[in-house]
């Protein structure tokens, strides 16, 4: 009954470890999903700066390079963020069904467990 108890006690703390691990894979994909739409609306300033900037016909073309390559490094930026999302997201899906497997898990010794005290129990009304 102690094995039980104890192995039921070492999935909580795994769950406990899995589910502070979930939070902080939540926490970097809110950070990834905020530092996109940040670079978004970065971009879509930057391409609004770029339209104006081309309208008058004496733009320069050293204007147009550094607007060219400010859109390119948000562009770059803005993948990298996608992909860190990516990443997150599929952490927290694996997180989210380790703490099934292991809800389950700890169901299942729970049940073990009530089982076997009323086996016990049983067995020691039995006795004379």
């Amino acid at each position: 009954m102690k094995v039980i108890e104890s192995r039921a006690q070492k999935d909580e703390e795994k769950m406990e470890i899995q589910e502070i691990q979930l939070k902080e894979a939540k926490h970097n994909a809110e950070d990834a999903d905020r530092k996109y739409e940040e670079v978004a609306r970065m971009l879509v300033i930057i391409e609004n700066d770029l339209e104006r900037a081309e309208e008058p016909a004496g733009l320069s073309e050293g204007q147009v390079r550094r607007l060219e390559e400010q859109l390119r490094i948000m562009d770059q930026t803005l993948k990298a963020l996608m992909a860190a999302e990516d990443k997150y997201s599929q952490k927290e899906d694996k997180y989210e069904e380790e703490i099934k497997v292991l809800s389950d898990k700890l169901k299942e010794a729970e049940t073990r467990a009530e089982f076997a005290e009323k086996e016990s129990g049983s067995c020691q009304r039995r006795k004379p």
